[in-house]
């Protein structure tokens, strides 16, 4: 049978520290809501309603050595070594406030705030069942509700049935970006052993990407805005600006100092390869210089490597977006949209 031995001592505060056969652990919390580091390295967090029963606990894992070389190990490759000129994810929303645009973004700030207290106050149910919680929290759904139906700001544009179709075409444009069987954003990039990687000098990570067609709650038109929304932010096209928006700070950029850069790109495809990719032939992932395999490698596999789409939206060092498409019409789709909004 075995046996376990646990200590709690209490400091006062909110804070404990755990002392177990597996070390020394500690936490902080007040009643109905707990952080706690175990003496594993892992983070708990719990969530209850006291009085209820009810509770809700997560807990992420201490990431150790292994499962890091493993992740890197298993990262997309680029077989070009095509170098960008800047990160392959920058969005500086401090470089987006044009003084034309200053009443607008300021009304969205004091809207975001509203909306931010909101949550907090309904938070607070989470902190106690005593009834100064149970009112604020209900104030809290109540202002959440004002806040995403009657405090927004109200842009009403004023087309000819001409304008009007032309803004709607491009939408449909941008929103063909869904019709890939992937679509990905392109967010960090490191040099490969090109030995083990197919012949590829580079290494990227990518994430699931997507075209978005629904306003922000802040903001109310009769017009469709469509979007992008990226790993940070999310990006939306109006007739007249982008608006960019990164949790609660918010920019606007006017389309004369944005570029849009169309192309294609080989890739060594390590995952699943999606149905519309064009896969020009098939590497070893282990191979020499003269395309065969290096046999000093054990389970040495073919992979394909196919071309694909890639978009870049950029604005001077301030912005800058990667995306990657597995269909390659959709670089031939863009360019249409970007000869009809951006500058040449």
């Amino acid at each position: 049978m075995r046996l376990r031995s646990r200590k709690s001592i209490n400091l006062g505060g909110g804070f404990r520290i755990n002392v177990s056969k597996s070390g020394i652990g500690y936490s902080w919390g007040v009643k109905g809501a707990r952080i706690t580091k175990t003496a594993r390295g892992n983070t708990r967090t719990t969530l209850s309603i006291p009085g209820t029963g009810i509770s809700h606990i997560t807990e992420t894992k201490k990431k150790t050595k292994d499962s890091e070389y493993y992740n890197a190990g298993e990262q997309n490759i680029y077989v070009e070594d095509i170098t960008p000129s800047i990160s392959t994810e920058t969005v500086n929303v401090h470089e987006y406030q044009p003084a034309e645009y200053k009443d607008l973004l300021d009304s969205i700030k004091k809207i975001q705030n509203i909306n931010l207290l909101s949550t907090i106050l309904i938070c607070t149910l989470l902190l106690s069942a005593s009834p100064i919680f149970i009112f604020t929290g209900i104030a809290g759904i109540i202002l959440k509700f004002y806040v995403h139906t009657k405090l927004s700001i109200t842009m009403e544009y004023t087309f000819d049935e001409e304008t009007k179709q032309s803004y709607e075409n491009l939408c449909a444009l941008w929103m063909s970006l869904n019709e890939n069987e992937q679509f990905w954003q392109t967010i960090a990039e490191s040099q490969l052993n090109q030995k083990t990687s197919g012949g590829a000098s580079r290494g990227v990570n990518r994430i699931p990407s997507k075209a978005i067609a629904k306003p922000p709650y802040f903001l109310k038109t009769n017009v469709k805005p469509f979007g992008l929304k990226l790993r940070k932010q999310k990006l939306f096209f109006l007739p007249d600006k982008l608006l960019i928006i990164s949790g609660r700070k918010v920019g606007a950029l006017n389309y004369a100092d944005i570029r849009m850069g169309l192309g294609t790109t080989n890739f060594v495809e390590t995952d699943a390869v999606p149905k519309d990719a064009h896969i020009l032939g098939h590497t070893w992932l282990k191979v020499n210089k003269n395309g065969s395999p290096d046999k000093r490698f054990k389970n040495n596999r073919q992979v394909p490597v196919c071309q694909y789409g890639e978009v870049r939206i950029e604005s001077g060092n301030a912005l800058h977006v990667e995306l990657m498409c597995s269909n390659l019409t959709t670089v031939k789709k863009m360019e249409g949209f970007a000869l009809k909004v951006f500058k040449k």
